[in-house]
């Protein structure tokens, strides 16, 4: 460190988040549909939809549509209720009671760490404090609490709740593991080893001993951790492990919710039951910050977590759940939605895989699922391109995800109601961006 001050910073401006990690940091003045444009008039496709949030595009009608419920009731005491939450309520509870068959219950909360926080409350309400068991390579959120179960310890150097005991077991990805076998999927060993604790010789307590596993949270495709989808079988056996232990099941869908990458919940494509379900991207569209928690009967009844357990000013403001209402009616209206999205992943595979065929030097492989995609580099290169995706193109600048956690990868998940022609746009800059590297 020099001690000088990056003078890209504003005097005024907090440097910790993601907005200054950049050498050059776009100034956006006006979006529309999946473009957004700057202050210099460059306009740029968003393929990362503002962090998987804006699922139906930067729309000024749904925002003006969603005031105009809330006008009257701009906001509410936080102890106290309204129809418009009511109404919510009912409605999320559904989108999750109708897919499991099962009645459930939902909390709401601010945004995806402070949901998983609260999901973990419930489990800790049923099961006691205990271990949480977690995949490596997961992502929960920065926050003190769940930064513990994400993997990468750079969130935890600063603030972590560090007497929450969290349990790794090996990574799902299958195209990284070294006992994969030849002909793909999983090997019978991987699903054993993530089936092995609850006993003496693993050193994580189980159903028989006081000091229990609570939770095992998953995602059912890990974003940050470079867009992997665990085997199936080996999620499944997981699942069934944790469960067989007395652990409460949570899924994490706060980015695969909602389609994203294909049935409403990432965890229908591998068949399992969760017993909590915790999303938020896909219910506002970027418009609001609000999270839910589904729970299914009886975790969340009053006698076995007791209202007052938990409690924030702004999860029941009118107009966050205006929102959250207003976007719940677009995705009533979409009928077709199931076969759109397998459209729009047809889409992303042959145009990204058009273009890695002319690249085999630079590209390893491409992977399309739901309205998800991503690019597979060969060497630690994800972050240069992702600088030229947005500068390299004479004409328009694209804006796509990488994480560190994976620093080969290039996630790419666009507005769903993205066009052909703005995936033409983005296949002619992924060319250009690769030619940059070469």
């Amino acid at each position: 460190m020099t001690g000088e001050p990056d003078t890209r910073v504003p005097s005024f401006a907090g440097a910790g988040n993601l907005v200054y990690r950049e050498p050059e940091v776009p100034r956006f003045v006006s979006a529309s549909g999946c473009w957004l444009t700057a202050a210099d008039g460059r306009v740029y496709l968003d393929a990362e939809a503002a962090n998987g949030t804006v699922a139906w595009g930067y729309d000024g009608d749904l925002m003006r549509e969603a005031l105009r419920r809330c006008e009257r009731l701009p906001a509410l005491p936080s102890f106290c209720e309204s129809e418009l939450r009511l109404k919510v309520l009912a409605r999320l509870e559904g989108l999750v009671s109708e897919v499991l068959g099962t009645p459930g219950r939902v909390e709401l909360d601010l945004g995806g760490a402070q949901a998983m926080e609260t999901a973990l409350r419930i489990a800790f309400a049923a099961n006691g404090p205990g271990t949480v068991v977690v995949f490596e390579g997961a992502f929960h959120g920065r926050s003190g609490v769940t930064s513990m179960l994400s993997s990468s310890p750079r969130y935890r150097e600063l603030l972590a709740a560090w007497g929450l005991e969290v349990v790794r077991l090996p990574s799902p990805d299958c195209r990284q593991c070294p006992h994969a076998p030849a002909d793909g999927g999983c090997a019978a060993g991987c699903r054993a080893a993530v089936s092995r604790w609850g006993s003496e010789l693993t050193g994580v307590g189980g159903r028989e001993f006081r000091r229990k596993v609570s939770a095992f949270v998953f995602e059912s495709v890990q974003n940050v951790g470079g867009m992997v989808e665990p085997d199936h079988a080996l999620l499944r056996s997981a699942v069934d492990h944790a469960r067989q232990q007395g652990a409460l099941v949570i899924a994490d869908e706060i980015f695969t919710g909602m389609h994203r990458v294909g049935p409403r919940w990432g965890f229908e494509r591998a068949g399992v039951t969760p017993d909590i379900v915790v999303t938020s991207k896909g219910l506002t569209n970027g418009g609001a910050a609000l999270s839910m928690v589904w729970t299914r009967e009886p975790l969340a009844r009053p006698d076995r977590y007791r209202p007052g357990s938990h409690s924030s000013t702004y999860i029941g403001i009118p107009s966050a759940l205006a929102v959250v209402d207003t976007v719940l009616d677009r995705w009533e209206r979409w009928t077709t939605v199931t076969e759109d999205i397998a459209r729009l992943e047809e889409a992303m595979r042959s145009r990204l895989a058009s273009v890695a065929a002319r690249h085999p030097e630079l590209v390893d492989r491409v992977d399309a699922m739901g309205g998800t995609a991503r690019i597979v580099l060969r060497g630690p290169h994800a972050a240069r391109m992702r600088q030229l995706f947005r500068s390299a193109h004479p004409a328009a600048g694209v804006l796509v995800a990488t994480t560190g956690m994976a620093d080969n990868v290039i996630n790419v998940h666009p507005p769903l109601v993205v066009k052909e022609t703005e995936l033409d746009v983005f296949a002619e800059v992924f060319e250009t961006a690769l030619k940059g590297i070469a």
